[in-house]
């Protein structure tokens, strides 16, 4: 039950890695979106209270470093974008092997079922080889201990004249 387990715990997280790599993605997504426009917000209200001359050298002197924050952002984005990317690619290979461990520990149950009704079918059988045999054995015992031979053929026996009689038998003399 442990490969089980295993298999199962496995297919869990696998879900929720890829739940919460959706989630990440939104929220990257949204945060990329608005970030540009929140700094702009937040410039524009900063400029509204200068003079236009100031105004103007505050937005000439932000306005490299806005530029470069936003390839920033943009550079970041993609790198997070590709690190998802290989995190849903790896949840996917991890649902191809969960998948088939799914199918090997049905195989290894199937090949112990069968080995099972096998092993079953084989006990069975040699139990009846088995009783056969010890009929037999006592049979051949019997058989060395009476005083027999062949007569033309025949099996001839020497017989007790006393001796008591079993349904029409009687017993064989011993040797």
């Amino acid at each position: 039950m442990h490969a089980a387990d295993l298999v199962a715990r496995l297919a869990r997280l696998s879900q929720e890695l890829g739940e919460r790599n959706r989630q990440a993605v939104e929220q990257l997504q949204r945060a990329s979106q608005s970030a540009p426009a929140v700094l702009r917000q937040a410039a524009d209200q900063a400029w509204s209270g200068l003079s236009s001359r100031a105004n103007e050298s505050v937005q000439q002197g932000l306005q490299g470093p806005l530029d470069g924050l936003g390839r920033h952002i943009a550079d970041s984005i993609a790198r997070m974008q590709t690190a998802t990317q290989g995190l849903m690619q790896a949840q996917q290979r991890m649902q191809s092997t969960v998948r088939k461990l799914h199918w090997l520990v049905g195989a290894v149950a199937m090949v112990m079922l069968l080995a099972l009704i096998a092993g079953t079918a084989m006990v069975r059988h040699y139990r009846g080889v088995i009783a056969e045999h010890q009929i037999q054995a006592e049979l051949m015992r019997a058989y060395n201990q009476a005083d027999v031979t062949l007569c033309d053929g025949r099996l001839c026996a020497n017989v007790e004249r006393n001796g008591k009689s079993y349904q029409g038998y009687v017993p064989i003399k011993p040797r």
